[in-house]
C-alpha cells in the first residue's frame, strides 16, 4: 500500500515532510477509502486505465513504492513530484477541509502518477470517476460545495523548478 512518510523516508522537494502524528488517521482513512473505491467501483479502475502510464487506482494504491508527505501550504491542495512520480505531498489547506477532500486529493494525485497531463483537468476527472463527485457538476462546470470534487481544477501547473506538479 501507499506509504505515509512519517520520517522513514525523504521526499524529492526538501519543503515537504514528514506527516504530523495528528493528520496520520485522516490520512490512513483516505489510503483505505481509496483502496474501497478501488476494489467496489470499476468506474475508477477503468479511468486510470486510460490515463498514459496505463496503471489501475487498484494497482496504483498497492504500490509501496509511492510515499504521501505533507506540506503546511494553505494556497495549494497537494502536489506530486514530476520528477519521479513517487513523492506526493498532500498540503495543510487539503487537511483543513476535512478527510473528503483529502481523498480527492489523494486520487487527483494519483492520477497524476498514472500519467494524466496538467493542461487539462484529466486528474480532477479521475475524482469523478471515483464517486467523489456529480456529473452535472461536470456538464454545468459548476460546484455543489456538499461533493469534493471541483470542476474549475485543471490539475496542476509548474513550479519555476519545473519538478513538481502543482494543485
Amino acid at each position: 500500500m501507499i506509504q505515509i512518510n512519517i520520517g522513514d523516508h525523504r521526499p524529492i522537494d526538501p519543503r515537504w515532510q514528514p506527516m504530523p502524528r495528528a493528520e496520520r488517521a485522516v490520512l490512513d482513512w483516505a489510503r483505505h477509502r481509496a483502496r474501497w473505491i478501488a476494489r467496489n467501483l470499476s468506474s475508477a479502475d477503468a479511468y486510470f486505465k486510460r490515463l498514459p502510464f496505463q496503471k489501475t487506482l487498484t494497482a496504483l494504491v498497492a504500490d509501496s513504492s509511492l510515499w504521501l508527505s505533507y506540506e503546511d501550504n494553505p494556497g495549494r491542495y497537494g502536489a506530486t513530484s514530476i520528477r519521479n512520480f513517487r513523492d506526493i505531498v498532500i498540503s495543510s489547506h487539503a487537511f483543513d477541509k476535512g478527510r473528503w477532500v483529502v481523498l480527492a486529493t489523494l486520487i487527483h494525485e494519483l492520477a497524476h502518477v498514472g500519467g494524466a497531463p496538467g493542461f487539462n483537468d484529466s486528474a480532477e476527472q479521475a475524482v469523478l470517476a471515483c464517486g467523489l463527485g456529480r456529473r452535472d457538476e461536470l456538464i454545468r462546470g459548476r460546484d455543489d460545495p456538499k461533493t469534493p470534487y471541483e470542476p474549475g481544477i485543471f490539475g496542476m501547473s509548474l513550479k519555476p523548478d519545473r519538478e513538481t506538479a502543482v494543485v
